[in-house]
C-alpha cells in the first residue's frame, strides 16, 4: 500500500491533449472537387449563354410572326422565313434558292414535308395579286410558323440538306 501513496506523491504534470485537427486548411481531394464544380459551373453558363445565342434569330422571327399574325401576307411570311434561314445556314447556299428549290429546302429540314406539296398555292399566293383566299393564306402563314419553331436551329442530320 505504501507504492500506491508514493505513485500520488510523484510530482507529475497533467497530460496535454493535442490540438483537433482544422478544417482549415482544406484538404486536395475538397480543393479539386470545388475546382470540378467551379469547371462545371462556368460550362454550363458558357454553353447557356451560346444556345441563347443561336436561337436569337428564330426567337426574333417568330415574335415578329405572331405579334402581326393579322397582318403579314404570305410574301412577308416568305421573306421572314429566308432572313432566319440565312441567319443559320450558308448564304452561298441559300441566297440563290427559288421556286421549287426553295421549298425543297425548306421541306428538307422537317420531319414531315408540308411546302412542296403546296406549291401551286405558294405561287398563286406569292406572284398573283388576284388570288386573296383568307383560309389559304393562313394555311401558309402556319405553315411558315411551324417551320420557323421546328426547323431552326439546323438539326446536325439535316445540315448539309443538298449533299445527296
Amino acid at each position: 500500500m505504501s507504492q500506491i501513496n508514493s505513485a500520488h506523491s510523484l510530482p507529475l504534470k497533467p497530460l496535454h491533449l493535442p490540438l483537433e485537427p482544422s478544417s482549415w486548411p482544406l484538404a486536395w481531394g475538397y480543393w479539386s472537387l470545388l475546382a470540378v464544380i467551379v469547371i462545371a459551373l462556368l460550362l454550363g453558363f458558357a454553353l447557356q449563354r451560346k444556345l441563347r445565342r443561336r436561337r436569337r434569330a428564330k426567337k426574333a422571327a417568330l415574335h415578329i410572326l405572331k405579334q402581326n399574325v393579322n397582318q403579314i401576307t404570305v410574301s412577308q411570311a416568305q421573306e421572314l422565313l429566308r432572313q432566319a434561314a440565312l441567319s443559320y445556314f450558308p448564304r452561298k447556299d441559300i441566297a440563290q434558292l427559288t421556286g421549287a428549290n426553295w421549298l425543297t429546302f425548306l421541306d428538307s429540314q422537317l420531319a414531315t414535308p408540308r411546302f412542296l406539296a403546296n406549291q401551286s398555292q405558294w405561287q398563286s399566293a406569292l406572284y398573283c395579286r388576284g388570288v386573296n383566299n383568307h383560309d389559304i393564306n393562313t394555311s401558309l402563314i402556319e405553315d411558315c410558323q411551324h417551320w420557323l419553331e421546328h426547323a431552326l436551329p439546323p438539326k446536325r442530320k439535316y445540315r448539309d440538306w443538298n449533299a445527296s
